[in-house]
């Protein structure tokens, strides 16, 4: 094929193969760019199931346009072969960039959150991916990742509300084409791998063991031969991150948990909560507050109870019974989060003494600053301090040790007269500020109709579909107001629509009343304009571009500050 010309395509050389077909790279000479073209081979362009996929394939892609979707431009055909023309990526594939050991964590998570936003799309619009794999993950030099061959998609209805509906398909979903598995077994679901009806699911489930690969740079399920994988697939769960990556984060280690579940019920539900999962991880990982397991507690057995820990244990003992006795008066309970996840090791029992009454128990400012490390609430130290014997130092030195360690001023102050009683002071609202990460998240609804006829510079009106939180804090309130303006009216060429009408996002109201800039796609576009098409494919009514109540994603545009009451 290299060198042919097919209509205005030159074809060069070969550059990959996928599902239908080898894929070209080639030059359009009207348009003076290179694509790729994928080519239906002369065999299987003669067989019908092999055609209608080819065209299946071009139809879900085009009805896709996303900045993390390879764009289809046309389909072709020289009498003898079909041709799909389609963006063409100068970038590697992840199976090219993931080395032995994975990929660095930053790394990591500015790739999956972007397969997982494509994945959102693709779902949104009712169609599923099926062969999700790292040879189908292009990312190229600015890291911009671009998912790649739907040639095996399917059109889906979701499941229904009632959890015990069995999944559906609007196509039923065939065990195999000449003798061959649909899809690549390493990174197919259970439910794929039996030949049973499909949803988004099976995607999550992909997603997770190419997840899991770019972390550790070993296949989750892949083994000697393929009975062996389609049995681990199957039956096999994988080998624990924290066995091989010391330090990973623990929300990490549950999202790709979450994700490789045997069971559809038990994973993740839809790829939108995983979106939102590591779009918070990556927050964390951006302002370098993303913190893994400590390797301690992974790879080393349980260590001998600390002197310090001896020392604690007779005011824990007595802080214990203190708050349980008031827990059966009717006061409350306390968590014991010291002890939450501490080891039963036979020395360790033998090191605790023997239970002691809180009056008997006698506080330290050391005692005081291990509470507030065991996040201990500070209405229950004020407490203890006014039941318990109590040997403080409050001089100057030792206020400036207690305030480093975070000691609240008012624990402090009820450490210098333990038995005085405070009387309560009113509430009063207080403020602090938030900043808002680029890139934040925010779920927006269409306030009203956009008609098919809409021109350039034509406002559209949207509405916060949730609440959108930061640092535990309401930033966005659910139904704040976002507005934004139509980018690109549709425009004919010879009775055929050559552009489709898409829209730019302005602003958005936060709590404190500024208005936001936002944006509608995840990565700010280079050009200044970052936009995405009015249609998502949603059914609506003849006459209209999208109609009221039309779901879309806004982003945050740049890091924002934002003043909320605590």
């Amino acid at each position: 094929m290299s060198h042919r010309t097919v209509l205005q395509y030159q074809l060069g050389e070969r550059i990959g193969a996928g599902g239908m077909g080898e894929i070209y790279k080639a030059r359009d000479t009207r348009l003076n760019r290179f694509v790729a073209m994928k080519v239906l081979s002369a065999g299987t362009s003669a067989n019908p199931d092999r055609r209608r996929r080819f065209i299946q394939e071009a139809q879900a892609v085009s009805a896709l346009n996303h900045p993390n979707i390879i764009t289809i431009y046309d389909v072709v055909d020289d009498g003898e072969t079909q041709y799909m023309v389609i963006e063409y990526v100068d970038g590697k594939t992840l199976l090219e960039l993931v080395p032995k050991g994975g990929l660095p964590l930053p790394q990591v998570l500015r790739y999956a959150t972007q397969i997982a936003e494509a994945l959102c799309a693709a779902h949104a619009a009712g169609i599923i991916h099926r062969d999700l794999k790292p040879s189908n993950v292009m990312v190229n030099a600015g890291g911009l990742v671009k998912v790649l061959d739907f040639g095996l998609a399917k059109l889906i209805e979701w499941p229904t509300a009632d959890p015990d509906a069995p999944t559906a398909t609007l196509i039923p979903t065939p065990m195999t084409v000449e003798g061959t598995l649909l899809g690549t077994v390493n990174y197919m679901s259970p439910e794929q791998a039996e030949g049973k009806r499909l949803d988004g699911r099976s995607d999550i489930f992909s997603f997770g063991a190419v997840l899991y690969e770019m972390l550790t740079g070993q296949s989750a399920f892949g083994r000697g031969t393929t009975i062996a994988t389609l049995t681990a697939v199957l039956r096999d769960d994988v080998r624990p991150l924290r066995e091989l990556i010391p330090g990973v984060p623990a929300e990490l280690e549950r999202i790709v948990a979450g994700c490789l579940k045997k069971d559809p019920a038990q994973r993740f539900q839809s790829m939108q909560e995983v979106e939102s999962a590591l779009n918070a991880l990556q927050r964390q990982s951006d302002s370098g507050t993303l913190t893994g397991i400590p390797t301690a507690t992974i790879v080393t057995p349980p260590p001998p109870v600390p002197r310090s820990l001896k020392r604690r244990m007779p005011w824990i003992i007595a802080v214990v019974n203190s708050v349980l006795t008031m827990a059966v008066a009717g006061g409350g309970y306390w968590w014991l989060t010291s002890h939450r996840n501490q080891p039963s090791a036979p020395h360790a029992q033998a090191a605790m003494p023997a239970a002691t009454s809180s009056s008997e128990a006698i506080l330290t400012n050391d005692n005081i600053v291990d509470m507030v490390g065991e996040n201990v609430a500070p209405s229950l130290i004020v407490s203890q301090i006014r039941t318990s014997k109590t040997n403080f130092s409050l001089s100057p030195s030792d206020v400036i040790r207690l305030s480093k360690a975070g000691v609240p001023a008012d624990i402090i102050e009820a450490m210098r007269d333990p038995k005085a009683e405070v009387a309560p002071k009113p509430q009063s609202p207080s403020f602090a500020t938030v900043i808002l990460s680029d890139g934040l998240l925010v779920h927006l609804t269409l306030t009203e109709d956009i008609p098919a006829d809409a021109v350039e510079g034509t406002p559209i009106t949207l509405r916060v579909g949730d609440d959108v939180r930061m640092d535990g804090a309401v930033v966005i309130r659910k139904g704040a107001t976002a507005t934004g303006v139509v980018v690109d009216a549709p425009k004919k060429k010879l009775l055929i629509i050559a552009t489709k009408m898409t829209f730019r996002l302005d602003r958005v109201e936060a709590v404190d009343g500024q208005k936001l800039a936002i944006r509608a796609t995840s990565v700010a576009a280079k050009d200044g304009i970052s936009k995405r098409p009015v249609d998502t494919g949603a059914p609506k009514p003849k006459g209209l571009a999208a109609s009221e109540g039309t779901e879309y994603r806004g982003y945050i545009d740049g890091a924002k500050a934002v003043s909320v009451k605590r």
